[in-house]
């Protein structure tokens, strides 16, 4: 008997960070990639650390990071995107798009654009899908005549981002406000990109206490493809009762994007009071 078992999605979370990727056995590198118009290529890598062959295809859909109505981040996919869309998935093509990587083998995928004609300046984007076969897994249950092979298929999602002519981005802020939830501050914040290309960046929640000194500090990569309107959990561990400021600042420093890659623009703060009780 052999069935096909799902085991999960590794999101790009609209080119959060560009750290390798495993998909199972599989890693995939780098976690985001970025093509100009003068170059039109890019490489990904896929590199089988399993003890296995996999078999890998490779395809283009176009998607952008978005957030619920409980303010949880997913990479939103759209499989027909309007036309009015910034979508590079109809033009961006992976080569070769099925291949089979043995064990301890490297394969390169390159990536080709041929953008139509007349493309207006801008960012056009895709999500390259990386979907791995596996060798079957072989799982026993409690009655020993019965046995199972099961074929673990995983998909990994990166971001592709196309750069056509002068490109900018920006932020403004919506919202900000953070409350104590109990055992974590809980904060919501709003968020809109400015210009014509995504805002990658980091935001910094700070909790000040009467005097001004940090006494908490937190960090997440940032990806704004149009807006977002995003909930934070975090702890509050030993924080002693009293008032206290919440910081926020979002700006495009990123520790993990290089510097070639980033789009600089001006950062915003605000600050919100807050009673921990």
């Amino acid at each position: 008997m052999r069935r096909t078992l799902g085991i999960g999605t590794a999101l790009a979370m609209a080119a959060l960070t560009l750290g390798p990727l495993v998909s199972w056995a599989v890693l995939v590198a780098p976690h985001a990639v970025f093509i100009d118009a003068r170059t039109r290529t890019g490489l990904v890598y896929l590199i089988n650390t399993g003890t296995s062959a996999e078999e890998i295809t490779v395809e283009t859909r176009f998607g952008y990071p978005d957030t619920d109505s409980a303010g949880g981040i997913f990479v939103r996919m759209i499989d027909e995107p309007p036309a009015e869309a910034p979508s590079a998935a109809g033009w961006i093509r992976p080569f070769p798009r099925r291949v089979v990587v043995q064990p301890g083998e490297r394969q390169v995928i390159r990536l080709l654009a041929q953008p139509p004609a007349g493309l207006p300046e801008g960012e056009y984007w895709t999500r390259l899908v990386v979907t791995s076969r596996g060798a079957q897994v072989a799982v026993q249950g409690s009655d020993s005549v019965v046995r199972a092979g099961i074929s673990l298929i995983v998909s990994t999602i990166i971001s592709v981002t196309y750069r056509n002519g002068q490109v900018q981005t920006g932020i403004r802020l919506d919202e900000f406000r953070a409350d104590d939830g109990g055992d974590s501050l809980v904060a919501w914040v709003g968020l809109t990109r400015q210009g014509n290309a995504a805002y990658l960046g980091t935001t910094w929640i700070r909790l000040r206490d009467a005097a001004g000194r940090v006494v908490r500090e937190w960090e997440t990569p940032t990806a704004v493809y149009y807006s977002l309107h995003r909930r934070f959990a975090f702890p509050l561990d030993s924080v002693p009762p009293g008032a206290y400021t919440a910081q926020l600042e979002v700006s495009t420093a990123r520790s993990d994007l290089p510097a070639a890659n980033i789009l600089r623009a001006a950062p915003v703060e605000q600050s919100n009071p807050v009673e921990i009780r």
